[in-house]
C-alpha cells in the first residue's frame, strides 16, 4: 500500500483528479442551477444542507417536481459517485506528498493519508440514501430521512478534517522546510 501511494504522489496523478474535481463541481453547479430554475426559487440539494428534517425533504422534493427530482437523482447517481473518488484520491496524494516531505517514504505516517478514503465511503452511502429517498417519494418516513440526514451530517464533519489535513502537513512541512534553510544559513 505505502509503495503504490509512494508513486502515485505526483503531480501526474493529481491534476487529473483536481480536473476530474473542477468539472465534477461544474456538474453540480448546473444541475443546482436547473433545479432551481424548475422549483422557481433557488434550491439546495439535501447532500449540501448540514441536517434536514422529513418535512425539508418533503418541501424540497414538490418544488423540485418531477423533472427536478429527476435531475437531481442524476447528479447523485453519476457526478455525485465520480466525484468522491476524485476528491479522495486528491486529498490523499496531496496528503501522501506532504508527508514523504515531513517524514520519509517508508513512514508509518503515510497512511494518515488514508482519511479521505472513510470520506469516500461515507459520501457514497450518502448519495445511496438520496437516491433512495428520491426513489420513495412522496412515501418518505420520518426514520428514513433521520438516519439519512445523520449520515450527512457525519460526512460534512469529515469534509472539515479532509480539507483541514493537507494545509496543517503543508504548514508542518513550510516550518520544517523553513527551520532547515535558516539551519544551513547560519552554518
Amino acid at each position: 500500500m505505502k509503495n503504490l501511494l509512494i508513486k502515485t504522489a505526483n503531480w501526474k496523478f493529481i491534476i487529473p483528479a483536481f480536473l476530474c474535481c473542477v468539472y465534477c463541481i461544474y456538474e453540480f453547479q448546473q444541475a443546482q442551477a436547473e433545479m432551481s430554475q424548475i422549483a422557481g426559487t433557488s434550491v439546495t440539494t439535501i447532500d449540501v444542507m448540514e441536517d434536514y428534517t422529513l418535512k425539508d425533504v418533503n418541501d424540497l422534493f414538490g418544488k423540485l417536481k418531477a423533472e427536478g427530482r429527476a435531475i437531481h437523482r442524476h447528479n447523485s447517481l453519476v457526478p455525485d459517485m465520480i466525484f468522491p473518488v476524485s476528491y479522495g484520491i486528491l486529498f490523499t496524494l496531496i496528503c501522501v506528498w506532504f508527508l514523504i516531505k515531513i517524514t520519509h517514504p517508508k513512514s508509518n505516517w503515510l497512511y494518515l493519508a488514508l482519511v479521505p478514503v472513510v470520506l469516500i465511503l461515507l459520501d457514497f452511502k450518502e448519495n445511496v440514501n438520496t437516491i433512495n429517498l428520491l426513489d420513495s417519494y412522496p412515501n418518505l418516513t420520518a426514520e428514513m430521512v433521520n438516519s439519512a440526514s445523520r449520515i450527512t451530517k457525519i460526512k460534512t464533519d469529515l469534509v472539515g478534517l479532509t480539507m483541514l489535513l493537507p494545509v496543517i502537513l503543508g504548514l508542518i512541512w513550510v516550518v520544517k522546510w523553513g527551520v532547515s534553510k535558516l539551519g544551513k544559513s547560519t552554518l
